[in-house]
């Protein structure tokens, strides 16, 4: 069992909540409110902060959640390193933290995330990859990929 972010005051992670939000809502932050995002993992390892954040999915079912889970090196003035590892499927909100750490563990240890994501994860999948860099999740196009869109276009 992981140390809950519970055991980190109030003031300490509504300021990193503060801080991570943009870059975790995204294209969403218009839509969405910073008040609705909830603390699922909080792991302090030297510099580096593990974190798991939840937001309520618009979702056919209610009181779903997904979760984004990464990790960065926060500095005064934003985040000399941020990398997202993980996103959920959308689980109900009682459920979410045990997933969020049973993934998380497993990413610990090594385990492939492929191997986890029939089940858990949404990205990244077999043609998705975080991109640290520009900060976004990007698709990988194969051959494949320009094929199937070649015969598309020719139609």
């Amino acid at each position: 069992m992981l140390p809950p972010p519970e055991r980190i005051s109030q003031n300490v992670r509504d300021s990193m909540r503060r801080r991570l939000y943009p870059v975790v809502a995204g294209a969403h932050t218009p839509k969405d409110s910073i008040s609705s995002y909830q603390w699922e993992l909080w792991i302090d390892a030297g510099e580096t902060l593990y974190f798991g954040l939840s937001r309520p999915t618009r979702s056919l079912y209610p009181d779903r959640r997904e979760a984004v889970v990464g990790r960065c090196i926060p500095t005064d003035t934003g985040f000399r390193y941020y990398e997202e590892l993980f996103w959920t499927y959308r689980f109900p909100k009682d459920t979410l933290r045990a997933v969020v750490e049973g993934v998380f563990s497993k990413w610990r240890q090594g385990t492939p995330l492929d191997s986890l994501q029939a089940d858990f994860i949404a990205f990244p999948d077999p043609y998705t990859f975080y991109d640290v860099k520009h900060r976004c999740w990007k698709r990988v196009v194969g051959q494949d990929t320009v094929s199937s869109l070649r015969e598309l276009l020719q139609r």
